[in-house]
């Protein structure tokens, strides 16, 4: 049953607890042809039409209600109150939006979506757009897409009629793994996907994490027993690919990359492991061993220097500033740090919650993001300038290397942006390949030796033992675990 919500709550739920549609599940459920089978009967009974739909036009529909049918089902059991957002707009389907059912027109979408209403199987908003100029005389434009949410008749139709379960949804292979996305619209606004036409590159790209997320599908990746999930997790994310520690079926990885370039972003996305917070991370488990999660710290400064031709020795951490130098403080600098690296120009980041309170009394929020401009002066034309996805281009090279190396050694290795989990046995093999995945990277944009500092390691000995066998210097200002 679901809970109850107050009005205001009830107004604002489909928006803030809200999610693009997932076009891409499916099922392999005995019972899934048939359910449905009987959905689509259920639907063209109810119409008024004087006669039958073409062929054609009946497989486009069947195919587009079996995508809206998963999406709710899954939906609904990873969260009961979950909305999917989907367009009603000719403009959003056809064979040039790969992100979207191949079948899928917006004739059949809103067919399906109308029926589903009124057959009681889903709840429904209906989507707004206005036109009108903003009180402060700028472009109007504002709006929200047409949202649905499963309702328990159902799921109770797909579950207990033809068997379906949460176990039985997985990905189609249509899905499309190779993402590219429009600059933000606003400050933290929306990055639409847009389409774009296949290269040699974007086709290995994908055939590669096809690959790699086959591979993925022959280990059983759990998590131990906990009583509540604790700590943050990466609020940069955009909500559209932010995955649910809940929907154990998300094991697909994709590629994002962003501002309609190939050389902004490329990062690894779609993980469930991705959305836990790290010290919950230390809980997961690969076909029952513990794992081990090694870290590239202070990654992004540590690259803007080394692309300035100033790379930091291995004492440095850009995250200590004068006045701030204990270990309480250095979360809140690494997020100030890296919401400058993010900002476009003219941007003031804003004080994330409970980040006032770690800083010293009657500090403000401001002095600090001037305190890091001012200490790191040598890199300042990367704050404020929107550049971090240059450096996300960067580290998601990396992390192709390591998952690529490491799924030829037959290594499970779960990404989560700059850092990697693998099982303990692992470690080892994890921390050479990190090196010379940071070295041999590197080395294309300079000539200066770069020593990554590696983060997580389950004992020193592992440290020095990596350390010994690629001849690279110890980093001590970084205790291991």
């Amino acid at each position: 049953m679901r809970e109850s919500t107050l009005p205001g709550e009830r107004d604002r739920q489909h928006l803030e607890n809200s999610r693009p549609f997932p076009w891409d599940r499916s099922c392999d459920a005995p019972g899934w042809p048939a359910a449905l089978d009987h959905i689509l009967d259920l639907l063209e009974a109810a119409e008024s039409r004087q006669k039958a739909r073409r062929s054609a036009d009946r497989d486009r529909l069947r195919c587009t209600l079996g995508s809206m049918l998963l999406g709710l089902y899954g939906a609904f059991r990873v969260d009961p109150e979950r909305w999917l957002a989907y367009s009603r707009s000719n403009n959003d389907y056809g064979a040039s939006h790969r992100y979207v059912h191949p079948d899928a027109s917006a004739t059949a979408v809103i067919t399906a979506a109308d029926f589903l209403v009124r057959a009681g199987f889903a709840d429904h908003k209906l989507g707004s757009y206005d036109r009108s100029p903003n009180a402060f005389g700028g472009a109007g434009g504002k709006g929200y897409r047409s949202r649905l949410r499963a309702r328990p008749s159902l799921v109770e139709a797909l579950e207990v009629t033809f068997g379906i379960t949460p176990e039985s949804i997985g990905y189609s292979q249509w899905s499309e793994l190779v993402r590219l996305k429009a600059a933000p619209e606003g400050p933290r606004g929306h990055k639409r996907l847009v389409p774009y036409g296949d290269t040699i590159e974007t086709r290995r790209m994908r055939e590669q994490l096809r690959d790699f997320n086959a591979f993925l599908t022959t280990f059983r990746i759990d998590l131990e027993v906990m009583e509540e999930s604790t700590g943050e997790i990466d609020d940069e994310v955009d909500r559209e690919d932010r995955p649910d520690a809940r929907d154990r079926s998300a094991t697909r990885l994709y590629r994002v990359f962003n501002n309609r370039r190939w050389d902004h972003g490329g990062r690894f996305y779609g993980g469930w492991w991705q959305a836990l917070p790290k010290r919950d991370r230390a809980r997961l488990l690969i076909d029952g061993e513990e794992t081990v999660e090694l870290d590239f710290k202070s990654l992004h400064p540590r690259l803007c220097y080394h692309l300035e031709g100033m790379p930091l020795g291995p004492e440095a951490d850009p995250y200590v500033l004068p006045g701030l130098e204990g270990e309480a403080y250095r979360p809140v600098v690494k997020t100030a740090f890296n919401q400058l690296l993010n900002a476009g120009p003219g941007v003031q980041p804003k004080a994330p919650k409970g980040a006032l309170a770690r800083l010293p009394r009657r500090y403000t929020y401001k002095a600090l993001l001037q305190l890091i401009e001012t200490e790191h002066q040598p890199i300042s034309g990367w704050f404020r300038s929107g550049r971090g996805v240059e450096l996300q281009a960067i580290d998601s090279e990396m992390a192709s290397a390591i998952l690529g190396y490491l799924r030829g050694r037959g290594i499970c290795c779960l990404p989560v942006h700059d850092s990697f989990i693998v099982p303990r046995s692992a470690e080892f093999v994890l921390g050479q390949t990190m090196n010379l995945a940071y070295h041999g990277t590197l080395g294309r944009f300079g000539s200066a030796r770069a020593y990554p500092i590696i983060s997580g390691w389950s004992s020193p000995e592992q440290e020095r033992r990596v350390a010994s066998s690629l001849n690279v210097p110890l980093l001590p200002i970084f205790p291991s675990r």
